[in-house]
């Protein structure tokens, strides 16, 4: 490595090269990929990736991967939030206020960036004995507490405060399952909801996140437990919901290091170990599900609640339950459904595409873009009594059975029918959202959201903690 100089970020200046820097990843956006068979590459698709770079408490900068798609993604792979990584021989360019990618990258403390160009600069793991200096910087904050703002205020503000930035600090109160969506121009895109509140406002506000990274790593917070402190936080307004949204700015801390956080914790010992959004299209994420109830507490809690105009009853909980009939044999229609990707109108019957005129793939300026879910029907029982038509679809059937919809549309009928001996007759751990009555929808629905069968080799495992039953 001759001739590469180790620096510090803060020693860094416009246009110095082989420089060697050394940080922990605190933020990664998603890739964006580009045709360039109209640039100077002239090499058809090529792909960019940012993330955000830290080597101490004050000082962190932008980093910009260029390079071929293959390239880029092996990165996005390798390097996560949380890693220490050398950068080598970047690019150092100084920021300008009027370039108008800066509105959708973090707000930097260095007054430069970093850029990676495939076959000059290089990223690589940073193994040595310094490395817990840096990783213990994840859980320091950006910005002083004293910027923090809090929810009570922002809902009081939210006319003057709408489209600006802010800084909070939260903790998790409800996440939901991931989604996979395909935007109009036909990108798939992950995402996932989820709730917090800070225990000024009565109740809690409804987040969204978009970078691929961020949405697997919220599949392992806890709610009641984490605390997240998001610089840069943008709040907008609609006339159905008041919101903060998490953008490409946006920097998020897990569980900062900082005495307001057990704070915070504090404010919601008052929730329901198992908190349910008071969104109805949001989906729990199944592993954050603690409690575990029978049937007949079930029925139980259902017939407590009261049938409003608006809203709805709703509530996770684990059943172990014998699943004494499945309907992956039946040969009517149901059992498999077809939707538009783009539109997300059902696709009729020996049609290629939907009829929305509207959509490019109805009116044929495009051609059709599909999606295919399973739709399972499963009755359970257990001492207590029977759920008769929980559905089983979507994800966790796919995860259930161990195959794509597509592959399962493809299987005969006696195929399809070995696949339920797995679960016919056995006990099985089963993470419902059970949504109550309204005076529109008069029956309750069971969406189970997994299920697997209880094994000698899972039974500790999905013991239940006598302290999270209802």
């Amino acid at each position: 490595m001759s001739g590469i100089c180790k620096q510090v970020l803060r020693s860094l200046k416009a246009g110095a090269v082989n420089s060697l820097v050394i940080g922990i990843i605190i933020n990664s956006l998603n890739v964006r990929t580009f045709d360039a068979t109209r640039t100077r590459f002239n090499n058809g698709e090529r792909a960019v990736w940012t993330f955000t770079l830290r080597d101490s408490e004050e000082d962190f900068i932008n980093v910009t991967v260029w390079g071929t798609v293959e390239f880029v993604k092996k990165l996005v792979t390798t390097f996560h939030i949380g890693t220490v990584v050398e950068v080598i021989n970047a690019k150092i360019i100084a920021r300008q206020a009027e370039d108008r990618d800066e509105m959708f990258v973090p707000l930097v403390s260095i007054p430069f960036k970093l850029i990676v160009n495939e076959g000059i600069a290089l990223i690589q793991k940073h193994d040595a004995p310094t490395q817990h200096i840096y990783e213990k910087l994840l859980t320091i904050p950006t910005r002083s507490v004293k910027s923090l703002q809090t929810l009570k205020f922002l809902l009081q503000q939210i006319d003057n405060l709408c489209d600006q930035y802010v800084d909070i600090l939260i903790v998790i109160t409800f996440v939901s399952g991931e989604r996979n969506i395909v935007t109009r121009d036909g990108r798939k895109l992950k995402c996932r909801n989820f709730e917090a509140t800070d225990g000024s406002s009565d109740s809690p506000i409804v987040f969204i996140l978009w970078e691929t990274e961020w949405v697997e790593r919220a599949a392992s917070w806890q709610p009641k437990y984490t605390v997240l402190f998001l610089s840069d936080a943008r709040i907008i307004f609609d006339k159905f919901k008041k919101k903060t949204v998490i953008i490409r700015r946006t920097l998020i801390m897990e569980n900062p290091n900082i005495p307001e956080a057990e704070l915070v914790r504090k404010a919601v010992d008052h929730y329901s170990r198992d908190i349910v959004s008071t969104d109805s299209f949001a989906v729990p994420n199944p592993d954050t599900i603690v409690t575990v109830m029978t049937i007949e507490e079930i029925s139980e809690r259902l017939n407590q609640g009261t049938i409003v105009e608006e809203g709805r009853l709703q509530f996770a909980t684990i059943l172990k339950a014998i699943v004494t009939d499945m309907n992956v044999d039946n040969t009517t229609s149901g059992l498999i459904s077809t939707r538009c990707a783009l539109c997300k109108r059902a696709v009729i019957e020996n049609r290629d595409s939907c009829m929305n005129l509207d959509c490019p793939c109805g009116n044929g300026t495009r051609a059709p873009f599909n999606a295919t879910t399973i739709n399972v029907k499963v009755n359970l029982k257990d001492d207590t009594g029977y759920l008769i038509g929980c559905r089983l679809s979507g994800e966790g059937a796919e995860c259930a059975f161990s195959c794509t919809a597509a592959e399962f549309q493809a299987m005969t009928v006696a195929e399809r029918a070995d696949l339920k001996w797995k679960y016919i007759l056995e006990k099985c751990d089963v993470r419902l959202h059970i949504l109550g009555p309204t005076s529109l929808f008069p029956r309750a629905l069971y969406n189970i959201l997994s299920i697997r069968p209880i094994t000698e080799g899972n039974m500790e495992q999905n013991q239940p903690d006598e302290s999270h039953n209802i």
